[in-house]
């Protein structure tokens, strides 16, 4: 993926940023508040990203654009507030929020990983996944992640075992767990049947005795598992309904659009109240005129294409509700009934032989589940092994880019992040996200730019800003960061431009706080008509 433009502004003021290269790119300035973090911000924000923007900025009187380069094909994301539009060629497909268009991302563009969260299998959201490439400005914590709430520091790990092909997923695991109740049940029933058999031949006239019941702990066991069962069920029931609405409120915007273009083919559509021949369909925070036959298509195919998406996530939901409703289907017919097994016990007696060969039985049941069991335990062991393997592996690799930058630094990385004891000082906290930033490049070798806010803060020296550079440019990657520069360093006027692979962008002329300018408008603005919305 490259960064080929990006922008953010509004009818007022705007900013294009469109001079990126596919190398090492540095936008720098002599002074802080020229509008570096906001570009960097609103590139990434653009994208799907969470909002990190500086105090003072009021981003949501905006839209916000950023175009990029993927396997050969463009995208352009232009967002305002929680709306996102995506436009490849002619199409145009409208997001209401980041949930969605994560979906249509890993669909589309490129793929995003699934991990284990919250006992359910979940493709990670945007704002976690541009973590492996991105790293702001503002809230960074070397002990945690970026904005850490929902998501934390083992969600991070997760999704890069998952990224190496070795994160176990919902799937094998209650495979196992499922492997290991049977196995426990069959050993039950053995153990039950061979204490029969014992009776048979010892005490005959015991054979005729009512079994006990259970004892209040195991029912107190069983109900807890049940209402588990019942708690995810009427979870996820509770998601399918709020789908389904969203998708019948779709399928009825199609009738009505269908209606439309009906209407606008036999003669003029005009409002009834005030005469105007304009007519608007309102998506989140932009808007459409449907007038234009190549908008209203384009906004006919958006909402065809969320109601594909809404089919299958309810198809998704459905096969997992089912899933639940067989485990506890399931569940009920094997729990014992107390008071059936006493009118067994008491009316039946079944011979000895028929139990012998029922107890053979189970004891080829049990050979076997415990053979199952072994090869996915194995299995799961091997992604335990390998899933240290790989940290053992990114840690070597951060660990050789520290002391590559600092030779005579004393830390030590033994996890992807830092304790919160541990404290950094100087250019430390930035030599460990350059280090972590490239450890996992090298290791994924993934295709995303790496893209670097302030990426000499803590006072890096100069020898130690080179050498980062060196490494920068040996991924081969798009590299974007900024920098800000002391007196003599600006006054200079060499500093990026002698270097060799460098794209030097300077924003020094930018004025302070106030980098969009109305000179960039018409520009602007209209990438934002591009996309068939009005303002």
């Amino acid at each position: 993926m490259k960064i080929l433009k990006t922008g953010c502004g509004n009818t007022q003021e705007s900013f294009i940023e469109d001079r990126l290269t596919d190398g090492v790119n540095v936008i720098f300035s002599n002074d802080n508040n020229k509008g570096k973090t906001i570009i960097f911000q609103g590139m990434m924000y653009a994208l799907g990203n969470e909002p990190i923007f500086p105090s003072g900025f009021n981003y949501k009187s905006y839209y916000f654009y950023t175009s990029i380069e993927h396997n050969g094909e463009i995208f352009e994301f232009l967002r305002k507030n929680s709306t996102i539009a995506v436009k490849q060629r002619d199409i145009v497909t409208v997001f209401n929020d980041t949930s969605e268009l994560k979906y249509f991302v890993t669909k589309n563009i490129f793929s995003l990983p699934y991990i284990i969260k919250d006992g359910f299998q979940k493709l990670v959201d945007l704002s976690l996944f541009y973590q492996l490439f991105f790293v702001g400005q503002d809230r960074r914590n070397p002990s945690n992640i970026v904005n850490n709430g929902y998501y934390n520091k083992q969600d991070f790990a997760n999704m890069l075992y998952a990224l190496s092909g070795c994160l176990t997923l919902t799937e094998s695991i209650e495979k196992l767990k499922a492997l290991r109740l049977e196995l426990k049940k069959c050993k039950s029933n053995i153990e039950s049947l061979s204490k029969r058999l014992t009776l048979y031949r010892e005490h005959p006239e015991i054979a005729s005795a009512v079994s006990k019941t259970a004892d209040r702990e195991n029912m107190e066991k069983e109900r807890q598992e049940y209402q588990a069962l019942n708690d995810a069920i009427s979870t996820m029931q509770k998601k399918r309904a709020r789908l389904i609405n969203r998708k019948i409120k779709l399928e009825n915007l199609i009738s009505e659009l269908n209606s439309l273009n009906t209407q606008l083919k036999s003669g003029e559509i005009r409002c009834r109240d005030c005469g105007s021949s304009n007519i608007t369909y309102v998506s989140g925070d932009l808007s459409f005129e449907l007038t234009n036959d190549l908008v209203r298509k384009n906004v006919m195919r958006s909402i065809s294409d969320s109601i594909t998406l809404y089919t299958a996530e309810i198809t998704e939901l459905q096969q997992r509700i089912n899933q639940k409703q067989d485990e506890l289907k399931q569940k009920i017919q094997k729990t014992p009934v107390p008071v059936s097994n006493m009118l067994i016990y008491s009316e039946t007696i079944r011979t000895y032989s028929e139990d012998e060969e029922r107890l053979s039985e189970l004891h080829d049941k049990q050979d076997a589940l415990e053979a199952e069991i072994e090869t996915e335990q194995n299995l799961q062991d091997s992604n335990s092994q390998k899933q240290t393997k790989v940290k053992e592996s990114i840690l070597a690799s951060m660990n050789s880019f520290y002391k590559l930058i600092d030779p005579d630094g004393t830390q030590i990385f033994k996890d992807f992040f830092s304790t919160k004891s541990m404290t950094f000082s100087g250019s430390e906290e930035q030599e460990y996200y350059f280090s972590r930033t490239l450890a996992i490049f090298w290791h994924l070798k993934h295709d995303f730019p790496i893209i670097m806010d302030c990426f000499r803060k803590g006072e890096l020296s100069t020898k130690k800003e080179n050498i980062m550079i060196k490494e920068y440019q040996k991924t081969g990657a798009q590299v974007i960061l900024s920098s800000t520069l002391k007196d003599e360093e600006y006054s200079s006027g060499t500093k990026y431009y002698n270097m060799d692979g460098v794209n030097a962008i300077n924003y020094e002329s930018n004025p302070n706080s106030h980098i969009l300018q109305s000179i960039y408008c018409e520009r602007f603005m209209g990438l934002v008509d591009s996309f068939g919305v009005i303002y």
